[in-house]
Formats: C-alpha cells, structure tokens, sequence
C-alpha cells in the first residue's frame, strides 16, 4: 500500500525511522503567539537544517502536524520536500483547538468541514496540488468544546470518505476516553487513531482503558526535562504497556513545536534527539532492536497507510 506525502505517493517500504507527531514550519493565530512568540518557526532554511541532521542520526519521515488554522505552510513544506528529498514529509489538513477556530471556520458545518478536508486530501492543499497525508484535530483541557466536538465528527467522516489516518491533540493527555466515544460515534476505525500527548498524564488506569477502545497513543513529550519529568519515567511506563500487551498501539515522537527545541534556532536538542540519543539508550536499557522497529518503523508504517474505503 501507499502513503501520501507532500511529494505524493509512496511505497509503505520506504517509510523508515519515523517521527509521527513533529512541527518543521508554523506561524500560530495571534491569541497564541502573541503570547509566546517562541512558538513561531518560520524559517525553511532552518527547518532544512534540523531534517539534514535527522537523516544523518538514520531519520527518515516526519509527519507535519501543524493544522490548517494553525499557521500551516503549505508552500514552504513543498519547498522543503523538494530540498530535502531523502526525507518524506506528511502533512496534516484539519483544525486545532477552539481558540484558533477564526469567523469562516466557526461557522462551517460538520459536513463543510468535512468536505474541506477530503478537498485537501485528495486534491490538494491551500491551492496547491500537494496533498494532505493525515487528518489532525484537536481537543481542550478538561473539555472538548463544541467547535472541536464539531472538527472530531468532521474528521471521522472525512476519515470513512478517503481513509485517511487521524492525529487528535490531547491538552495534557485529557479526554481521552471521550475523545475516543466521538469518533467511534461516527463510525471511525478506531486502530486509525492516534491519540497525542498521553505522556502529559501518564495516568496508567486512563492509559489502559483507552488502549482497550483499540486506539494508538503517542509519548512526544521527550527533551521535557524542564517540566521535572525525566525521560527514564516515559520509557518504564512505556515498558509497563508492552508488558501488558500493547506494543502494536505505541508511538514516540518530540512534539518539537517551538524554535527553542531546535539547534538551527540556537536551542536543542533537535529532531536528531530520539534517533541518536533516545534509541541507543533504549537498546542499554534493554529494548531490543525488533522492538525499536516496531515502535519507530512499523507502527507509524500500519498507522499511516490509508483504510480501504468502506462501501
């Protein structure tokens, strides 16, 4: 099977190493970045840096996750894809929190937003040719307000219609159970789901119960030692979920979505960070390397692959 990327398609084969929750460019509405400026990336040059160290630490696709009403650039994914061809880019159509939700989107019905997004999957984004690889969405803390209740639903749908995976942004790892209720609601297929940021509330019990509902989660809160979260918490939960049988349903990725995480920017550690620093202290740790394979090479391979469209 394939999978589409902003270049087009590829063979499932050669998806390699890969990061499936990342930023490379995103310029967020003002009630974000007003506030915090460092969450503006901006710069393909740079951005081009950090993906050339990634392939040197053995990288080789990255998923785009910056939404439509996020501060999305298409023009300058393309350009970067064209750059940098040793590296696949999938980017993502669909809507981030409530907040970014402008007049022209909060006024759309679940099947306008719906329609836009198999637009954008299957004939291209922003005007562009270049198509959209996986749905993203998103939902608050503590709540999933109706704007993102109505994004959930327009993804499902537009998810059954093209096949096409789903990212959904957990605020601090909640919501996750309801988050999951909606899009079953619908009809999505729930192994088609990936579930971010549960490293936010490593709540094993929630963890648990919503691995059971058959969804995928993401830990990509790695390089967080500022939060007083060690990296060696993430890995002995991860540990206690394979041990419980759920290694199929995990992914890994940084969630770098601000200049200061990037050395081309003057920060760290870079998108290099989980290949050339994380992987061999899992293999110290003990891991083997068929279990980092299907961690970073064949969950985010079955995850990304597009479902057969159901008649």
């Amino acid at each position: 099977m394939k999978i589409q990327t902003v270049s087009g398609l590829i063979d499932e084969g050669d998806l390699g190493f890969t990061l499936i929750h990342e930023h490379l460019l995103t310029n967020p509405p003002k009630v974000f970045s007003g506030k915090d400026p460092d969450l503006i990336i901006d710069d393909v040059d740079k951005a081009i840096q950090e993906l050339r160290r990634f392939t040197e630490a053995g990288g080789k696709t990255l998923v785009e996750a910056t939404p439509i009403n996020y501060g999305r650039d298409v023009s300058g994914l393309i350009e970067i894809a064209r750059r940098v061809p040793e590296v696949n880019i999938v980017a993502s159509t669909g809507f981030y929190v409530a907040e970014a939700f402008d007049q022209r989107f909060s006024e759309m019905s679940i099947d306008e937003l719906a329609e836009l997004m198999i637009r954008e999957i299957r004939e291209g984004m922003g005007g562009t040719s270049s198509k959209a690889g996986i749905i993203k969405v998103a939902a608050g803390y503590f709540r999933i307000h109706p704007l993102e209740e109505k994004a959930l639903r327009a993804a499902a749908r537009a998810h059954l219609e093209t096949g096409a995976p789903i990212q959904v942004h957990t605020t601090h790892g909640t919501m996750a159970l309801e988050i999951s209720e909606i899009l079953e609601e619908e009809g999505a297929e729930l192994r088609k789901v990936l579930l971010l940021h549960m490293d936010d509330n490593m709540d094993k019990w929630l963890t648990v119960k919503v691995l059971e509902r058959g969804v995928n989660i993401c830990f990509d809160k790695f390089a967080r030692v500022k939060y007083r979260i060690p990296e060696e918490w993430r890995i002995k939960f991860l540990e206690d979920l394979i041990k419980e049988g759920f290694e199929s349903q995990l992914m890994i990725s940084m969630d770098a979505g601000r200049r200061s995480y990037y050395k081309s920017y003057g920060g760290g550690p870079g998108l290099e960070y989980l290949p050339k620093v994380i992987v061999p202290r899992l293999l110290e740790m003990g891991w083997d390397e068929k279990l980092v394979k299907r961690i970073f090479f064949e969950n985010p391979r079955e995850f990304l692959k597009f479902s057969p469209r159901k008649r």
